[in-house]
């Protein structure tokens, strides 16, 4: 299976950070393929540009790229903090 992993908190060695690693350890080891996307670490910025609305809208390549990877994930793993 094809598992994403997205993660989002800005210290490297905070407890999302062990989880997401923790989880990506254990799918590899039942041999999954995983992919994993620190959103701080390529510094994603969250916010939605008025462009970037209509259905049809051009995205930028890099978001692009995390649209095709999700959607043909067979399974999503989202690791955050709930400040």
């Amino acid at each position: 299976m094809n598992i994403s992993i997205i993660l989002a908190h800005p210290h490297p060695g905070s407890f999302n950070h062990a989880i997401a690693k923790a989880a990506a350890s254990a799918l590899c080891n039942a041999s999954h393929r995983v992919t994993i996307h620190d959103l701080y670490a390529e510094q994603f910025d969250p916010l939605l540009p008025a462009d970037e609305i209509p259905r049809e809208a051009r995205l930028p390549p890099g978001i692009a790229s995390h649209c095709s990877e999700i959607a043909k994930a067979d399974g999503i793993v989202i690791v955050h903090p709930d400040w």
